[in-house]
């Protein structure tokens, strides 16, 4: 479903944060229109108050005294007589004690006998608020209401009360509102068109990268997504199903190469089966004749339990990761008693062999596994180094990694076959003839990766091979 995508959520999720920053966007410049609204207003009444101190300042002769003479009321009078004219603004002089000496607009001064007189009166100081002037009815217009007091000698000597109806403000500011009402539905309709378009493009390389892995097959694997040019979270995407392709095509052809090679092995013996089967069965054979037949066939039975045991014990390893029974190995006492095991192979040939096995480096694994890399390795060491030749084994700490290395006098290894000894069922040319399937070194170093080590050979022709294991030392309690 479109709602379940990705370009949707994106989009939804671009339109709603949009939304919210252009409702936050809106209202502060409501509100910022709104109070400078109301500050010029308020400045055209301050305004409004000081011009009309001026003209009633004009008529008065005696501007010493403080006190209201006849010519300050006459030029109250005449002053006031002007501003009836305008029907916004209203104009009321008070006293200094807050008796009404005049006004512009009788039903103003009836509905608002001085307002804010006697706060002015208190406080000496300007004083401007909205009141509600009642009209026709229940209903009521706002006025913004300011009061100055006239200073006379450091005394009040009279106020002037200004007053304006609101209603040219909030005309204003519903004119406002009903643009924003009106513009943001027409910019979220706009926002979530060029959500739509600016994630098709921005997902158009996902796109483009599920449709050539659905067109992968195990027939196709070295098909690669082509990268893109920018150097971004896709490019990373890309590179990662790139890196997952490499792998599974080395898995399948690693796994049909197993195939063929287990193919082949199992081939061998079954045919040898088979042939000494049929030649028995031609004619009729004496008893010795049979036994020898079964026992060539037992031999080649023998050999294919082998294999299996083999390869039951890599897959187990391999699926198994790190070893179960995972105990504290002190690697000399264990090395010991493989060469203990193993010398009457090294005697047979004349074969020296020198250790250095200091007791007490530790290890975490398990013993039989471990047991068995040591065994197999020293056992090829034995198998290819000629009669009165040397094999040496080492045990030492290198920071926090017991290292084995086992080495001997043998042919040596061609370099373009190190790089396979560790590959199933692989044997270098100088081990074809010898017994065994190509597992054990393979079987290796399965055993060391499961335990977080490594496993690495180096060799010289005719001189000698060098195999290196690595275990991570047992921590210290």
């Amino acid at each position: 479903m479109f709602t379940r995508s990705l370009h949707f959520k994106v989009t939804a999720w671009y339109t709603l944060a949009f939304a919210a920053i252009l409702f936050i966007f809106s209202a502060f410049m409501y509100q910022n229109f709104k109070s400078s609204l109301i500050e010029n207003l308020d400045n055209l009444l301050k305004s409004k108050a000081e011009s009309i101190d001026d003209l009633i300042d004009s008529h008065n002769t005696d501007k010493s005294s403080g006190m209201l003479s006849p010519e300050f009321l006459t030029g109250v009078k005449s002053v006031v007589q002007e501003e009836r004219d305008d029907d916004n603004a209203f104009v009321q002089i008070f006293g200094s004690h807050g008796e009404i000496l005049d006004y512009s607009n009788k039903y103003i001064a009836q509905i608002m006998p001085s307002i804010e007189i006697t706060s002015v009166l208190l406080k000496g100081n300007i004083q401007i608020k909205n009141v509600k002037s009642p009209l026709m009815g229940n209903s009521y217009e706002k006025l913004r209401v300011l009061a100055m007091p006239i200073l006379r000698n450091g005394k009040i000597a009279y106020i002037i009360q200004v007053e304006e109806y609101l209603r040219p403000v909030y005309v204003t500011l519903h004119k406002l509102k009903t643009v924003l009402f009106l513009f943001l539905p027409l910019a979220l309709f706009f926002a979530v068109l060029i959500g739509l378009f600016l994630t098709k493009i921005a997902l158009n390389p996902v796109d483009r990268i599920a449709k050539t892995m659905r067109q992968i097959t195990t027939e196709n694997l070295q098909e690669r997504i082509q990268m893109p040019n920018a150097d971004n979270e896709i490019k990373i995407l890309a590179d990662t199903f790139n890196g997952m392709l490499t792998r599974l095509e080395k898995a399948f052809i690693t796994q049909k190469q197993f195939i063929q090679d287990i193919s082949h092995e199992l081939r061998t013996p079954l045919t040898a089966m088979r042939g000494k089967q049929e030649v028995a069965l031609k004619k009729e054979r004496t008893i010795k004749e049979y036994k020898s037949v079964l026992e060539v066939n037992l031999e080649e039975i023998d050999k294919l339990s082998q294999l299996v045991e083999d390869l039951l014990v890599l897959i187990k390893i391999e699926a198994q990761g790190m070893p179960p029974k995972v105990t504290s190995i002190d690697l000399a006492v264990l090395i010991k008693k493989v060469l203990n095991g193993i010398m009457i192979l090294a005697q047979k040939k004349h074969i020296t062999i020198n250790s250095l096995l200091p007791e007490g480096i530790m290890v975490k694994g398990n013993d039989s596994q471990i047991n068995r890399v040591i065994l197999n390795i020293l056992d090829n060491a034995i198998k290819y180094t000629p009669i009165n030749g040397q094999v040496e084994i080492k045990l030492f700490k290198e920071d926090s990694l017991a290292r084995i290395l086992i080495a001997d006098t043998g042919p040596g290894i061609a370099p373009n076959e190190l790089a396979r000894i560790f590959d199933r069922f692989y044997r270098a040319d100088q081990s074809r003839n010898s017994p065994g399937f190509g597992l054990g070194l393979s079987i290796a170093q399965s055993i060391i990766s499961a335990h977080q080590g490594t496993i690495e050979v180096e060799s010289q022709i005719g001189k000698q091979t060098i195999f290196t294991v690595t275990l991570p030392l047992k921590p210290s309690s």
